[in-house]
């Protein structure tokens, strides 16, 4: 439940890293464990009696006295923790919803609705739990199926977000353009490190600003770097390479990617070198002698049928379909 919170906090509020403030979610975490120290600290004798005794009866495990408090108190105040964060989380989703622009809601629909979904999942757990504490020990349940199901439905959300990354990453606002990022001497037109309020003078109520500095950050030295010094054409560039360029954390630069431009950092590069392609088809003279495969290296693709690939993906087009379209076909002979 504190993950699950961290994590709508962190893509609601683009906080990627764990901050002082959150140290809180640990409380229960420790609670916990000093109410197991007389276990920990029971004799390995002993230990072994009471496991040999569950393993000869399992049904003894909701009478089995751990700690300090008695046995399945921890489990309802696991309960009332529970509850707290998946509060905490429909408070953070319905105030998302209710501040953010209409532009914003919309781009991000698919995210929001998972955010739904999944605290609905934790609701499913939490009543799970509820039914676990209280029948249990009374033996009107099968702990074994309801901890099955509990389960699945953990594995259920980690495998969404495996198999949806985007849904990782956070809300979807991109900064319209670098110059709109960068003053008139070329530093950011925002200079507060950390923005996440802002107070609108009509309804004077806190509103929440969805681009924080570090977006703009990160983009005036990733569009820089790539503006002035053309990373993307080398084959082999990778994300720490632009961790080391930019000076950037390498988990900062994929989220950021992410979330700024939709794309993977590999489709990110890959845009850039078709971009490169289309800009130098006329202005590169000594192209028209080059092969498609010599141009392929050219714009930093490892081979000519990764370029087709990528090229026909992000423009729905083969090269030759593209300089057929825009009249270049017969200036580059070769490349047909």
């Amino acid at each position: 439940m504190p993950l699950a919170y961290l994590y709508v906090k962190s893509v609601l509020l683009s906080e990627l890293r764990f901050k002082r403030e959150n140290l809180w979610v640990l409380s229960f975490p420790i609670l916990y464990y000093i109410n197991l120290l007389p276990y920990y600290l029971m004799p390995v004798a002993k230990k072994k009696a009471h496991l040999i005794e569950l393993y000869k009866d399992i049904s003894k495990l909701s009478k089995f006295d751990e700690g300090i408090f008695p046995p399945y108190v921890f489990v309802f105040f696991w309960l009332a923790w529970a509850v707290l964060f998946i509060t905490l989380n429909y408070r953070l989703i319905n105030r998302f919803k209710k501040h953010a622009p209409a532009q914003t809601l919309t781009d991000n629909e698919d995210l929001i609705s998972w955010l739904q979904i999944m605290n609905g999942l934790l609701v499913g757990i939490a009543v799970s739990a509820l039914i676990v504490a209280v029948f249990a020990p009374l033996k009107k349940v099968n702990v074994s199926v309801v901890d099955l199901s509990l389960g699945i439905t953990i594995g259920g959300i980690c495998l969404q977000l495996f198999m949806r990354p985007k849904l990782l990453y956070g809300i979807f606002q991109p900064v319209n353009s670098l110059e709109s990022a960068i003053g008139t001497i070329g530093e950011p037109k925002i200079t507060a490190e950390n923005i996440i309020y802002t107070r609108a003078e009509d309804t004077q109520t806190e509103k929440l600003l969805f681009i924080r500095f570090d977006n703009y950050n990160c983009k005036i030295k990733i569009e820089t770097l790539f503006i002035n010094q053309l990373p993307f054409l080398k084959a082999d560039y990778s994300l720490d390479q632009l961790m080391l360029d930019t000076n950037i954390p390498r988990h900062i630069l994929s989220a950021f990617i992410n979330r700024e431009y939709r794309l993977g950092f590999r489709e990110f590069l890959n845009s850039h070198r078709i971009d490169y392609f289309k800009k130098n088809l006329v202005d590169n003279i000594r192209w028209k002698d080059l092969t498609l495969e010599a141009i392929a290296s050219e714009c930093g693709f490892a081979s000519r049928s990764t370029f087709i690939n990528n090229f026909k993906s992000i423009t729905g087009q083969t090269p030759s379909e593209y300089l057929k379209e825009n009249s270049l076909q017969s200036y580059f002979s070769q490349v047909v």
